[in-house]
């Protein structure tokens, strides 16, 4: 049953009871202080040794003055801080040492793959590269080139006469003065035991290439002082003028070891411009002596 409150009675009130606050514990007594101390000073240095795990070395752990068993584990950590930044910095040096020793050692033996080792000349493989590469550029380029196949005479009896250590020495003077002879973009290299060939970067006419082909036998024709010995060495040069109608480096250094086959067979110290007429494709076999018409 519902009652309705009197004029005396007491009305009762809506809000709700409010939950009073806790009241706070009993104070963390001196262990409970040192305990909480002792924690956040090992969460630094389990902190700092992440930091070494991450190879940040330079991380410190805080060193307090209580000089307690904490503080000498935060100090040796520290001291291993240090020793691992001064072990890492050394092995950075010597990785770096190496990193330039093997640039060194790889260049080395990159120049060696492609130069000869006796007179330092290019090699076959890197003077086939450089011509084929002029032999690319010849629809680019206004001027032609030529190569130039040089092979000593007599140099047999060199080696049988003064032994190979002097024949040595021959091969070496002769490349040296090839070099000489040759323009910043020209190319020599030795390809055999006394055969060498020319790239001659831009040549205006096949009459201009042999005008350099004969001061190039001049030049080698000079005597050589080879230990107390005094010796004259020629050249048979073949030339061949570019581009024609070579169309692989094979082609065209073939045109010019023909053409100086046919030097050496009119006499030492001769020079002889291919002609497809004279000494026919290359590639083919070779042509008779008598086959061969036209001067020398």
């Amino acid at each position: 049953m519902t009652t309705t409150p009197g004029p005396g009675d007491e009305v009762p009130s809506r809000v709700r009871d409010t939950q009073l606050p806790v009241p706070p514990g009993p104070p963390m007594d001196r262990d409970d202080v040192r305990v909480r101390g002792v924690e956040r000073r090992l969460e630094d240095i389990v902190s700092t040794i992440q930091e070494f795990v991450a190879l940040r070395f330079r991380a410190r752990a805080q060193v307090g003055p209580d000089g307690d068993i904490v503080d000498a584990v935060a100090a040796g950590v520290n001291f291993l801080g240090e020793e691992l930044e001064a072990s890492f910095s050394e092995i950075e040096r010597r990785v770096a040492d190496r990193t330039v020793e093997l640039a060194i050692a790889t260049e080395e033996l990159r120049r060696q793959a492609l130069h000869d080792q006796l007179t330092g000349l290019p090699n076959r493989v890197l003077f086939w590269d450089r011509l084929s590469h002029r032999m690319s550029m010849a629809d680019r380029r206004q001027a032609g080139f030529a190569v130039l196949f040089l092979d000593l005479d007599n140099f047999k009896a060199v080696n049988d006469s003064l032994g190979h250590a002097a024949g040595d020495q021959l091969l070496v003077a002769v490349a040296l003065r090839i070099r000489a002879e040759l323009r910043a973009g020209d190319t020599a290299a030795r390809v055999g035991g006394d055969e060498f060939v020319v790239l001659l970067d831009e040549v205006a006419t096949a009459e201009a290439t042999l005008v350099t082909a004969r001061r190039l036998a001049e030049t080698l024709r000079a005597p050589y002082e080879i230990g107390t010995d005094r010796l004259i060495a020629m050249a048979s040069i073949g030339v061949v003028v570019g581009p024609e109608s070579f169309e692989t480096a094979d082609a065209m250094v073939a045109a010019a070891d023909g053409a100086m086959y046919d030097a050496k067979r009119h006499g030492p110290g001769r020079c002889v411009a291919y002609s497809k007429d004279r000494h026919g494709q290359p590639g083919l076999p070779p042509v008779r002596d008598d086959d061969f018409v036209g001067p020398v």
